[in-house]
């Protein structure tokens, strides 16, 4: 609110600023993949997000939105321990999502020449 003197109540609702949204925080692949790295995601999901029938599944390319993403990061099922608020935060989960988002998707089989 904008201080004005001896106003009424009337003037002094004119005279309020709308809020200023914060811009959305940019999401950064670069620093998501660091992050990937550092917190072990690769140890059981494979460096690309591909996963692996003995460890963790497949989670790129075209992960799942982000708040389930999150979601299921904070109280996973299966094997997978939880990462809470305290160990990684959601800023840096966007982060990794949004590394997991850019892995381009593989050629399919019947475009791999070995596999023909």
């Amino acid at each position: 609110m904008v201080w004005v003197p001896d106003a009424t109540p009337k003037q002094k609702a004119q005279t309020r600023r709308p809020r200023q949204k914060n811009p959305a925080r940019q999401k950064d692949a670069g620093k998501g993949k660091r992050l990937y790295a550092t917190y072990g995601c690769y140890e059981c999901h494979g460096y690309q997000g591909q996963g692996s029938t003995a460890a963790g599944p497949r989670i790129a390319p075209a992960p799942i939105p982000k708040d389930a993403f999150v979601a299921y990061v904070r109280q996973p099922s299966g094997e997978m321990p939880p990462y809470t608020e305290r160990v990684i935060s959601d800023a840096e989960l966007a982060d990794i999502r949004a590394f997991l988002a850019i892995i381009p998707k593989g050629p399919n089989s019947s475009e791999i020449p070995l596999l023909k």
